[in-house]
């Protein structure tokens, strides 16, 4: 499974899927010129609950746009501390998962899931093994 490479342009902030660090934004034309450190792959587990629609997900509170059933992607972030959030619509119940990328652990692997519940459900963020990924 290849991972989409989804990076928030750092002069306009549209959040899209590129090739490269170096692509150029499409909305407002500029170089990304990212400064690749580290990266946190996120996987969304296929299930039934939540198929229709993408999962919200947010890094440090900021938006990344959507996730799809069954979709893996790597988001290039520099060294540091990032919360993880993940929401749809009204549904903003979540275990947010804290993550920190340093030299020693240059990349993070997380998944994110719903847990169904009796009233509503809830997301879950969390750690996954990379083998279960087939990068």
């Amino acid at each position: 499974m290849a991972a989409k490479l989804r990076i928030k342009c750092p002069h306009c902030g549209e959040v899209n899927n590129f090739g490269s660090v170096n692509d150029t934004c499409p909305k407002c034309n500029k170089p990304l010129g990212l400064e690749e450190e580290g990266s946190i792959y996120i996987y969304r587990q296929g299930s039934p609950y939540g198929i229709a629609g993408g999962f919200g997900l947010f890094i440090n509170e900021q938006p990344h746009g959507y996730i799809g059933n069954k979709e893996l992607l790597r988001i290039p972030v520099k060294f540091g501390t990032y919360n993880i959030h993940s929401a749809v619509g009204m549904s903003r119940k979540c275990k947010d998962l804290q993550v920190t990328v340093t030299p020693e652990n240059p990349v993070v692997y997380t998944k994110v899931y719903i847990k169904p519940g009796f009233w509503t459900n809830s997301f879950v963020v969390e750690y996954v093994d990379p083998k279960l990924l087939d990068l």
